[in-house]
């Protein structure tokens, strides 16, 4: 006989973004699971910035909390000189081929950090590219961790400071270089299986391009995330639902790198992941649609 489970899904929560060690967090995956067992997330993504390197020890450690996961990542793009992030979800990530094509981003990501140095530099900045490689070791290289290695060397008192001060676009430190277009990390993810997602729209600085960016094959919208107000939810629910796209959102936690977000605090219901898992399971079998 069947069991209904609709009922107790209504009670379940997610948290779809979330960084681990492996990219710009402190948190370890079991940290993570851990956390979000204590505060009773059923389901959490793990969405590392360009590398699936944490989702094998984020398998096992599911295993242990009985926390689902959905296995993530968090693609870098750009459209002209701004950088704008995919979310993927569903992606074969024991794929050789995607290894390696990560492992080529990896290598861009670190020229891009070496260059943004060499630009701080000629501000004047005692830096060296040596001593923050030192400190993100097998990690993805990104701004965030430069941040963290201008406030030791006293160049900034925050994380927020540093960007606005150095890091963001138009800043003189910072510099937009990544593999991909939209598209591209659109196909990327599609190519392995996943679902594409767009990150955090309200970042987008022309929000026109949203449009245009569905057009090109998103599945979802990131529309729950930290520090909306309850005015843009409903805006970018709207907007998903009008486009006949999927819904997503989650905290965007990064240890404690970003006080003002943890596991938790930002929740998507479970028919959310459902309708995505649908989708997977329809692309999976040759289906259309959801």
């Amino acid at each position: 006989m069947k069991t209904d489970n609709s009922k107790d899904n209504l009670a379940k929560k997610c948290d779809l973004h979330i960084h681990s060690v492996f990219s710009d967090s402190d948190a370890t995956i079991e940290e993570i699971f851990k956390t979000a067992k204590e505060r009773q997330v059923s389901a959490i993504a793990i969405t590392d910035h360009d590398t699936v390197d944490g989702l094998v020890l984020a398998r096992k450690a599911s295993d242990t909390y009985g926390v689902e996961l959905v296995e993530g990542i968090e693609l870098s793009a750009q459209k002209d000189d701004i950088e704008i992030h995919v979310l993927g979800y569903f992606m074969d990530y024991q794929n050789e081929k995607l290894k390696r094509e990560l492992s080529d981003i990896c290598i861009l990501r670190k020229e891009r950090l070496i260059k943004m140095i060499d630009k701080l530099k000629t501000l004047g900045l005692k830096l060296s590219s040596d001593e923050i490689f030192a400190k993100t070791k097998n990690a993805i290289p990104t701004r965030l961790h430069l941040a963290l290695y201008l406030i030791q060397k006293g160049y900034a008192k925050s994380i927020g400071q540093a960007f606005e001060k150095y890091l963001s676009p138009g800043k003189p430190g910072y510099i937009a270089r990544f593999k991909y277009s939209i598209e591209e990390a659109i196909k990327l993810i599609k190519s392995y299986g996943g679902l594409a997602f767009l990150a955090h729209p309200n970042a987008i600085p022309d929000q026109s391009w949203i449009e245009e960016f569905i057009s090109l094959g998103v599945d979802g919208l990131e529309v729950v995330y930290p520090r909306f107000s309850n005015a843009k939810i409903l805006m970018y629910k709207n907007m998903a639902d009008k486009f006949g796209i999927l819904k997503s959102g989650g905290s965007d936690a990064h240890g404690s790198y970003r006080d003002f977000t943890k596991i938790g605090d930002v929740t998507v219901p479970y028919e959310w992941l459902e309708a995505m898992k649908k989708k997977k399971r329809n692309l999976t079998n040759g289906k259309a649609g959801y």
